[in-house]
């Protein structure tokens, strides 16, 4: 057979050695013999390379082999294929040797491969020279009508030729032989897409007949398939190579071992050198932008040929002034696949001023959260000079994943860094308004914050409402002072502390200045009388939790801000109020540098005890403390130096002097329950616009039943608190004797108002269902 000659080609020795090639393999064959299901082929006409690609379609002749013993069917080795499903497998070579050893079988004169680039949309002949392939490229646009390889490339179906030179379909033939006979055949994919077409001709007018078609669709199926695997493999290997880098880079953000600069630039020149990329660029959008400008924060890492190492700033660009990808993606919300945006008429012509390299294809991706684009992605210009292919869009998405993660983290400290500032600013907004008036404070270093008390301050029954509200901070400096305060803290700033405690506190009916001067008076009163159990931390942080135990009290219980979703009820899950007052204690406290004369130990154990104190005003707490306290005096196994014991007494200390209230003179207890269901009023009148029924205590509507609440309340809540610190000291004793003279006085109040009189064992079936409200935090 003489060499054809070509009509037209970029490279004529390679394809000489093409066809050289083709030639070779047919004279190592002979004529296919009768076939069954498929074809029959001497063994020892066969090579080893063509006995493994036909193995699984071809019943191979066995030396000995009888042909009355040979029997019909397809034998099929699965095995056989695992060179097609190796990491390393060369795809293209591996399919020319396919297409030879189908030369071969079929007895064809020749067989060219076509491998399709869709890109591009044109087919490219495959050479023997695989290792610079391009050096002999050769391609043919993808169209109907024309050539033949083109045709099918185009169809995704195969073509058989009988007669090739008088086919009026097809213009200019095989475009590189004079053949008769032709058989197309495309190796498609499962997903469709057309890999290579399979060009087999023969010279002679010998016809190729169905069972030769079924083979050689046979081979072009399962290469389609063995192809997609192979790639859908290699894609996914990288894929999670890539994974595995990303997670490290992220691994390091996250725990705060790199900043964003640092971590952007690293992942940037990780995807650029996945995907082959010369250049990535990152974008976060700014959504607080004056107007419609689209703002965005960019980090770049440069062309491929800078060397750098240094951590790409981010700088401020404005995307809507800009024509570009990155722009467009930003404003659209889809991702983009630019073959080659220089001459794009969307896109201005963007040149690198120090490389001088041009902008050509883009790989460009939104990142998208419900509110909308957050952030965009670029991928600019390929090192192999290619356009984008499906496979990079695979990678570029796993990027894209992670980034979203990235964006919105750095999101997230953006914010996180923004309300850290705004809460300084609002805490120095804080400080000036809280500053006490000077005439205040200088009427209290007049005395040296030594203000004489009125003469009954040492009892129970002493109550500021006997007195001025104005001496409440001289008082409460008087009370420190007496206390724990004679040494370590200087005059002026426990003054200063006073009078800003009381002024934090709202003009409620109840939880104002004047319960909390009321709660300090009666902790006082048993800490002075009761002096050595405590030491000087353990006292110092009661005094404090004293006066600070109601700060900035809304005039609401914690269910109610649970009802009504309240801010605070979203920062704290239990004790919502208590939490609230112990926060604002302590940045009194560390404002005023109230503890800086004290070690640093003992100013973190003065927090953690107050906290705790705070905390036990909850009534929740209460009954807990109290279910632990009761056995342990019962049984006389309270022990001063259980550390457990003692919170559980200075919890029951918190409570007796939050309920003091009720343990005045009937005459003042009286007035302090008018203010503290004023309170629980006001509650239940928002409650009912809410659409709810508010609790008895609440309801304005049944005010009747105040006697009756109280004498329940002191009975179930105060007078057992009373009973337990009675019980360790004795000396309080007075505080259960009002407090009982309290509900007889009640019991009055109910005999003057005609009402069923009330007793105890009246309600000892009821006492586990009914809820008992807080009177006093």
């Amino acid at each position: 057979m003489t060499d054809p000659v070509p009509r037209s080609a970029k490279s004529v020795k390679s394809r000489l050695d093409t066809i050289h090639q083709s030639d070779d393999f047919g004279k190592k064959t002979t004529n296919v013999s009768k076939v069954q299901s498929h074809f029959l082929v001497p063994s020892d006409k066969l090579d080893k390379v063509t006995r493994r690609v036909i193995a699984p379609y071809a019943q191979i002749e066995r030396k000995g082999l009888k042909e009355d013993e040979a029997k019909e069917g397809t034998y099929l080795d699965i095995n056989r294929f695992n060179v097609f499903l190796e990491d390393t497998v060369d795809l293209d070579s591996l399919l020319y040797e396919t297409a030879n050893v189908l030369k071969a079988v079929t007895n064809s004169s020749g067989v060219f491969v076509y491998i399709v680039n869709n890109i591009n949309n044109e087919i490219v002949l495959m050479t023997q020279n695989t290792k610079n392939p391009e050096r002999h490229e050769v391609n043919i646009p993808i169209e109907e009508g024309k050539v033949a390889a083109a045709h099918v490339a185009a169809t995704k179906e195969y073509l058989l030729i009988e007669d090739v030179q008088h086919d009026s379909r097809f213009a200019e033939g095989l475009k590189w032989v004079d053949a008769k006979v032709a058989l197309c055949m495309p190796v498609v994919k499962p997903d469709g897409d057309c890999y290579a077409v399979l060009e087999l001709y023969r010279s002679n007018a010998e016809p190729y007949d169905h069972n030769i078609v079924y083979t050689v669709v046979s081979v072009a199926c399962w290469a389609g398939a063995a192809v997609h695997q192979a790639q859908a493999r290699v894609t996914l290997q990288r894929s999670a190579h890539l994974n595995q880098e990303l997670r490290a880079l992220l691994q390091n953000y996250f725990c705060d071992l790199a900043s964003i600069d640092t971590m952007l630039t690293d992942m940037l020149a990780v995807v650029k050198s996945f995907v082959g990329a010369m250049r990535s660029s990152f974008f976060i959008i700014d959504r607080d932008g004056v107007g419609d400008n689209l703002q965005a924060d960019m980090w770049d890492d440069g062309w491929g040929s800078e060397k750098s190492t240094i951590p790409k700033k981010k700088i401020k660009i404005n995307l809507s002034q800009e024509q570009t990808p990155a722009a467009l993606v930003a404003k659209t919300g889809e991702p983009l696949n630019v073959r080659d945006a220089y001459k794009d008429p969307r896109f201005s012509k963007e040149i690198d001023p120090t490389t001088g390299t041009v902008v050509r294809s883009c790989l460009v991706s939104p990142i998208i959260d419900k509110k909308g684009v957050i952030g965009v992605v670029q991928l600019t210009n390929k090192i192999n000079a290619q356009p984008f292919d499906s496979e990079d869009e695979v990678i570029f998405q796993v990027f894209i994943n992670y980034c979203s993660l990235i964006v919105h983290f750095y999101n997230m400290q953006q914010s996180k860094i923004y309300h850290e500032n705004l809460n300084k600013v609002l805490s120095e907004l804080m400080k000036l308004h809280l500053s006490p008036c000077r005439h205040d404070m200088d009427e209290i270093i007049e005395t040296n914050a030594m203000m004489i008390p009125p003469n009954n301050f040492r009892s129970y029954d002493y109550h500021i409402s006997e007195g001025s509200k104005e001496d409440m901070p001289g008082l409460v400096c008087y009370m420190y002072i007496e206390a724990f305060a004679d040494v370590h803290f200087e005059r002026h700033i426990l003054a200063d502390f006073a009078l800003t405690i009381l002024q934090c506190y709202r003009d409620n009916p109840y939880h104002n200045a004047e319960h909390a001067f009321c709660f300090t008076h009666t902790m006082y009163l048993i800490l002075i009388n009761n002096s050595g159990y405590f030491d000087f931390v353990e006292t110092a942080a009661l005094m404090l939790a004293g006066l600070c135990h109601d700060l900035d009290h809304p005039g609401y219980n914690n269910n109610f801000l649970s009802l009504c979703k309240h801010p605070l009820a979203q920062m704290y899950k239990s004790s919502i109020l208590e939490y609230h007052h112990y926060f604002l204690a302590k940045k009194v406290i560390e404002d005023k540098n109230l503890l800086g004369m004290l070690s640093t130990a003992d100013r973190d154990r003065i927090l953690q005890e107050i906290k705790y104190n705070i905390l036990c005003t909850d009534l929740a707490v209460y009954f807990q403390v109290r279910a632990q306290l009761t056995p342990l005096l019962a049984e006389c196994s309270f022990d001063w130096a259980d550390i457990s014991h003692r919170k559980l007494l200075k919890g029951i200390l918190m409570t007796t002097s939050d309920l003091s209230g009720s343990c005045k003179p009937f005459g003042v207890s009286k007035g302090i329950a008018e203010c503290v269901y004023e309170e629980f009023y006001n509650q239940g009148d928002q409650e009912r616009e809410m659409g709810y029924t508010p609790l008895s205590m609440m309801d304005r509507r049944r005010s009747a039943n105040q006697p009756a609440e109280q004498i329940q309340f002191l009975s179930v809540v105060v007078l057992p608190c009373l009973l337990l610190l009675q019980n360790i000291f004795p000396n309080t004793s007075p505080l259960t004797d009002n407090c009982r003279k309290t509900q007889e006085a009640w019991h009055e109040e109910i005999e003057i108002r005609g009402q069923k009189l009330w007793r105890q064992d009246d309600s000892v079936p009821n006492t586990r269902s009914r809820v008992v409200l807080k009177t006093a935090d």
